[in-house]
């Protein structure tokens, strides 16, 4: 059996994780699926409208704050995957492409 026959539930909210592309390595190494865990951060962080949570690449995202004129500006950055879970998934999504 190869990565993409396994199947993975989301460590949040309990439902599978169909598209592994579309998910997020957790600190215990389970996955969850990326909508999962910007409501996770919106409620950790406390954003409510009009600021955002942003991803912004390689595991991190960003509560922005959005100001009169329009303009964001980056509010809170957070490093939820490690650096190592980052490049694992990484590898995990190549792998089930195969």
């Amino acid at each position: 059996m190869n990565n993409s026959d396994t199947q993975h539930i989301c460590a949040l909210c309990g439902k599978p994780v169909k598209v592994l592309s579309e998910a997020i390595s957790e600190p215990d190494g389970s996955l969850s699926h990326f909508d999962c865990v910007i409501e996770k951060i919106r409620k950790e962080y406390r954003v409510e409208e009009p600021d955002t949570v942003s991803y912004i690449g390689q595991g991190r995202f960003a509560v922005c704050t959005k100001d009169e004129d329009g303009k964001y500006t980056i509010r809170d950055r957070i490093n939820y995957e490690s650096t190592d879970s980052f490049l694992s998934m990484k590898k995990l999504v190549e792998s089930s492409r195969e």
